[in-house]
């Protein structure tokens, strides 16, 4: 393949509305080269760090702002069922819906690229089945109430979570495992009272959310290594 990374490094490019200029590595490791290069507004790829071999590899990701995941009765606390969506551009695309922006969903097997259009459709289809859901939860209530079969499960999902999960999970997920709920207060370092199923992490209001996710991590792993122990 003809070598791209000389000539991209000469360039001299101007961004477009909607786009910044970021700088991006080229080439193989001992040989590479840094340039400026068109990213659009939406994109938080490092694209120094994450580096690709030619230009025609350059590709933009948005942050994954919608992410959702479920475990199961018989694997509580397990990610059985995940989607997650982020927007998804690819500038040397021959498809102008793949050169413009489009939206990347992944379910952890699979990943499909939809146009603003096909995103919408499945949004309106996702909202339908959300709305059957919530009847199926209502029938299954209705049931077990009229049955007598309406129980605490006792389910306590956080006790098949290992060390490893707390450190490698979302803190989103593993703030929902374990019941936490952050309350902003006047405090002189982060605290994590109370039980799982209820507890309460304490923070101060002026503690941004990136710093907020590790301190709640720290807490936890904290809570862990003293409740169960550092070894699991």
């Amino acid at each position: 393949m003809q070598d791209t990374v000389a000539p991209a490094a000469q360039q001299v490019i101007e961004a477009k509305p909607g786009w910044h200029l970021a700088p991006a590595r080229f080439g193989k490791p001992g040989s590479q080269a840094d340039a400026l290069v068109p990213c659009p507004d939406f994109c938080d790829e490092n694209h120094v760090q994450d580096w690709t071999q030619h230009v025609v590899d350059l590709d933009h990701w948005g942050p994954t702002n919608a992410d959702w995941d479920a475990d199961s009765i018989l694997n509580p606390g397990a990610r059985l069922l995940a989607l997650s969506a982020r927007l998804y551009l690819d500038p040397n695309s021959s498809d102008p819906r793949m050169s413009g922006a489009s939206v990347r969903v992944d379910d952890e097997t699979v990943d499909a690229f939809w146009t603003p259009e096909m995103t919408e459709q499945a949004a309106d289809g996702l909202i339908a089945f959300a709305a059957q859901l919530r009847h199926l939860a209502r029938q299954a209530r209705a049931f077990n109430e009229r049955t007598g079969q309406a129980a605490d499960t006792g389910a306590r999902p956080w006790q098949s979570l290992t060390r490893n999960d707390l450190v490698s999970r979302p803190i989103p997920f593993l703030l929902k495992v374990f019941g936490v709920g952050v309350v902003e207060a006047d405090v002189e370092s982060v605290a994590l009272r109370g039980e799982p199923g209820s507890m309460e992490l304490h923070v101060l209001p002026d503690v941004p959310q990136c710093l907020r996710e590790d301190l709640a991590r720290r807490a936890l792993l904290a809570w862990f290594d003293a409740r169960v122990g550092g070894d699991v």
